[in-house]
C-alpha cells in the first residue's frame, strides 16, 4: 500500500482506504479504481489522505506485485471475499496481475486462435460474434458501473445507455449464446456485485430468450437482474462478510435489501414498474417460504420466479463468507433438488435445459487429470463437449493452446471427472482464459 495526499489522486488509481470511516462516503463499493473527477472531488472534500494500491490500479499508476506479496481481503460488501493470490484446494497457480495492454494483447491472441481453426465453423462463429459483441459488452459494463455509482450518490441515473447495452446482450445471445457466455468469464472483476448482476441478467435473459420471451420481456429481466440487489449497499459490511451462521434479526436485516432496492429505485424515474415488481419479488419462493410478503405458486409471476431462480444459481458459483464456490454441474444439481419447493418444477427443467451440463467457460478437470475450459457444448452428448487445455496432468500451464473434443475416438478413453469452481487451481479469469 501507497498513502497519497487527496490533491495527489489520479484517475486510474485503485483506492484501498482513505483516512477516515468509509461511512462517510455514498460509494457503492469500499475500494475501487477512481474513474472520474467527481469521485477524486468527493475524496478531497471528505479526507486528506488515501491508501492506494497499485498492483490494483491502471496504466500508468498499476505497478506489479512484489515477491511474496500478499493481497489483504477486501472488504467492501459486494466485492469478493477470497483474493486471487489465497490458495485453493489441491494447489495451483500464483496469481499474476496484469496491465490493461498485456489483457488486450492476450485477448487477440486467443481470438486470433479461434480465427485459425479454418475447419471448424462453430469456432470461427464464435470469434466473429466475440468480436461483435466486446466492445458493446464493455459499453454496458461502464454504463453499469455508472448507474451503480449514481445509485450511490444519490443522483439521476441513466438507465438509457443500460437498456442499449442489454439490447446488445440479447441479440447477442440470441445469435451465438457462446460469445457472451464467454465474455461473462472473460470479464470478471472481482466485485461480487458488479459481477453478480452481470452473470444474473445474462442468465435470466438467457432462460427468457429459451422459453420464447423476446425484446421488451427480455429488455426487463435483464434489467431487473442488473438492479435486484442494489439495496445491499445500505447494509453493514461486517453482517455481509459473517461467517458464522445470522440470529433472527441479523437474518431481518438482511432482508430488509428488498425493501431498500425498492426505495431506490422508486426514486428513479426511468425504472419500469414491471422491473420494480420483478425486483420485489425475486426472493419469493414456490412453496411460501420466501420473502418479503410469502407469496406462493403463481402469485409470484413468471419473471420474478427466473430471477430469483438466476440470482440463487449463480450465487452458487461464487465464493461466499460461509461456503466456497461451487463447481455448474454441483450447483445446478442442488438447485434441482429445489424444485417442486423453492422453485417452479416445470419452470426449472428448462432452466436446466438452457444452461446446459457443462455450459461454454466451465472449467473441468479431465479423468487424466488435465484441466480445461469447455470451449464448446454437445447437445447430443452433454458429456462430451469440447475443451481447451490450459493444465496437463500434473497441473502445469501448457504451452500452446489445444482443443481436445472428448467425441472424438482418438479420445475415447478421456471423460469428464468433475467440473470446477472458476478459481480451482489458482486459476483466474486472466490465467486460463487469456494466457
Amino acid at each position: 500500500m501507497e498513502i497519497v495526499s487527496v490533491a495527489d489522486l489520479k484517475i486510474g488509481m485503485f483506492i484501498a482506504e482513505p483516512d477516515c470511516s468509509w461511512s462517510e462516503f455514498s460509494f457503492a463499493f469500499q475500494g475501487f479504481v477512481i474513474s472520474t473527477p467527481a469521485q477524486i472531488e468527493i475524496f478531497q472534500r471528505k479526507c486528506r489522505f488515501v491508501s492506494i494500491d497499485r498492483t490494483r490500479s491502471l496504466n500508468e499508476h498499476y505497478a506489479a506485485p512484489k515477491p511474496g506479496w500478499d493481497r489483504p481481503l477486501k472488504s467492501a460488501p459486494f466485492q469478493n471475499l477470497t483474493t486471487k493470490n489465497e490458495p485453493k484446494p489441491g494447489g495451483g497457480l500464483p496469481h499474476v496481475a496484469f496491465t490493461q495492454e498485456v489483457q488486450q494483447s492476450r485477448r487477440r491472441r486467443f481470438r486470433d486462435f479461434l480465427h485459425s481453426q479454418k475447419d471448424d465453423e462453430h469456432i470461427r462463429a464464435l470469434a466473429r460474434e466475440l468480436a461483435h459483441i466486446e466492445p458493446r459488452y464493455d459499453e454496458l459494463s461502464e454504463a453499469l458501473q455508472q448507474a451503480f455509482d449514481a445509485f450511490a450518490e444519490d443522483k439521476e441515473v441513466d438507465i438509457g445507455a443500460v437498456r442499449d447495452g442489454l439490447r446488445d446482450i440479447a441479440g447477442s445471445l440470441q445469435r451465438n449464446a457462446d460469445a457472451v457466455m464467454w465474455l461473462l468469464r472473460l470479464r470478471q472483476r472481482d466485485q461480487y456485485s458488479f459481477d453478480h448482476a452481470m452473470d444474473v441478467a445474462v442468465s435470466m435473459i438467457m432462460l427468457g430468450t429459451h422459453i420464447g420471451w423476446r425484446e421488451h420481456q427480455l429488455l426487463e429481466l435483464g434489467l431487473a437482474g442488473l438492479m435486484q440487489d442494489i439495496g445491499k449497499t445500505q447494509l453493514p459490511i461486517e453482517l455481509l462478510t459473517k461467517k458464522a451462521g445470522l440470529s433472527a434479526e441479523e437474518r431481518q436485516l438482511v432482508r430488509s435489501h428488498v425493501a431498500s432496492s425498492l426505495e431506490i429505485l422508486y426514486s428513479q424515474a426511468q425504472i419500469p414498474a414491471e422491473v420494480i415488481e420483478i425486483v420485489s419479488r425475486h426472493h419469493e419462493r414456490w412453496d411460501g417460504s420466501g420473502y418479503p410478503r410469502g407469496l406462493k405458486f403463481e402469485q409470484i409471476g413468471m419473471a420474478a420466479e427466473i430471477a430469483g431462480m438466476a440470482d440463487s444459481f449463480c450465487a452458487m458459483l461464487k465464493d461466499k463468507p460461509y461456503r466456497s464456490a461451487l463447481g455448474h454441474q454441483e450447483a445446478l444439481e442442488e438447485l434441482h433438488d429445489l424444485r417442486g419447493r423453492k422453485f417452479n418444477p416445470v419452470l426449472m427443467e428448462q432452466f436446466v435445459q438452457c444452461v446446459g451440463l457443462y455450459p461454454i467457460g466451465t472449467l473441468v478437470e479431465l479423468s487424466g487429470g488435465e484441466v480445461g475450459v469447455v470451449i464448446q457444448q454437445n447437445r447430443v452428448q452433454r458429456s462430451k463437449p469440447r475443451v481447451v487445455l490450459m493444465l496437463d496432468a500434473d497441473k502445469q500451464p501448457v504451452r500452446m493452446y489445444r482443443i481436445i473434443d472428448l467425441r472424438e475416438a482418438a479420445h475415447a478413453k478421456l471423460r469428464i471427472a468433475k467440473a470446477l469452481p472458476h478459481n480451482a487451481y489458482g486459476l483466474s479469469a486472466n490465467d486460463y482464459y487469456l494466457g
